[in-house]
């Protein structure tokens, strides 16, 4: 059965302790060879194209040529010609572009992340990881935290570093931002009750998160979001921005005084990011602190307050957010489902 958006959300500690043993014992059955050396393309769509943000910029900083190229671009190139080796994900494992960009990458080793091993994607790649043992939410909690696990342990794994222990405590974490999240979340989301459209807002990897913050207000409280990445955001997008607008707004540098500029333009704001990113003393935003983690774990507990956010939001408005009302017949293959 398919669980509901609140059930997803409170179930993602459970998910990510489940997935990350699974995750562990697949790295060590795989060959990553590879996907060690040369041009790493990774590629995506939906929910699964946001989560590839940070690992795609934590490989890149640290040398590797690695670059997150739209699943859609992929099915209708020719991707063979722009990488090396290839690591595709669909939570589904149907997302009807992401498994047309796998047969054209035939011959070419291709990683697929996704959460069965009998999809078609993970069942035509060359190599498979598993994502967290719960179903998902039609709109994206729990495959979506389970991806960023899967993407970033697969990073360390191909960067060699050791495992880093904020996977180890990052279930745990999880669930100490779903507890301490829901005051400040029932407070923005009284801040956010009259918006009437949204942004999100991040910089370097967290424009990943901003664009999965976009979707989750657009699936489940369908009303118009906009994501981008903060200097981009600085060069224009932030214009139209009045007391009609929310924002989450995600780091800890520029983003300070960014949520401090919206606010003052009207905007109801909500700031995630580490301690360092506590707002101004007299700027009425709502702030979420974090735990510092790795890089790549930080995403998983920034989308945490934007969820809890959402679900009060929806509540608040008698939304069920029990699935997708219009779903298109052509993105999956079979029965709609996640991305």
């Amino acid at each position: 059965m398919t669980p509901d958006f609140r059930s997803g959300v409170l179930g993602q500690p459970e998910n990510l302790r489940g997935g990350a043993a699974a995750l562990r014992g697949a790295l060590d059955e795989i060959d990553l060879a590879p996907w060690r050396e040369g041009t790493l393309v990774l590629g995506a769509i939906g929910a699964s194209w946001h989560a590839l943000a940070a690992t795609a910029h934590a490989l890149r900083a640290a040398g590797r040529r690695a670059f997150a190229v739209p699943a859609a671009e992929l099915a209708a190139g020719e991707p063979a010609r722009l990488g090396d080796a290839f690591v595709l994900v669909s939570q589904s494992g149907t997302s009807v572009e992401t498994v047309a960009a796998l047969e054209r990458l035939d011959g070419a080793p291709v990683l697929a992340i996704a959460a069965r091993g009998d999809s078609p994607l993970a069942a035509g790649a060359s190599a498979w990881l598993p994502l967290g043992p719960l179903t998902d939410s039609q709109v994206s909690t729990l495959s979506y935290t389970a991806t960023l696990q899967a993407l970033g342990m697969l990073a360390d794994a191909l960067l060699g570093r050791e495992d880093d222990p904020g996977w180890a405590r990052l279930a745990d974490l999880t669930a100490e931002a779903l507890e301490r999240g829901a005051p400040p979340a029932a407070e923005a989301a009284e801040r956010m009750a009259s918006a009437r459209a949204f942004d999100a807002v991040g910089g370097g990897p967290a424009v990943g998160t901003a664009g999965e913050a976009a979707l989750l207000v657009r699936e489940a409280l369908r009303l118009p979001a906009a994501a981008a990445e903060t200097r981009e955001y600085l060069h224009g997008p932030l214009e139209p921005v009045d007391d009609a607008f929310a924002c989450f707004v995600f780091g800890a540098g520029r983003e300070r005084r960014l949520a401090a500029s919206l606010a003052s333009y009207g905007a109801a704001v909500a700031l995630v990011g580490t301690d360092d990113a506590h707002p101004p003393a007299d700027a009425p935003i709502v702030s979420f602190r974090l735990p510092r983690v790795g890089t790549l774990a930080t995403p998983v507990l920034e989308i945490v307050p934007v969820q809890l956010v959402v679900l009060a939001l929806a509540t608040a408005r008698g939304l069920p957010v029990a699935g997708l009302l219009r779903q298109q017949d052509d993105t999956k293959l079979g029965a709609p489902c996640t991305t």
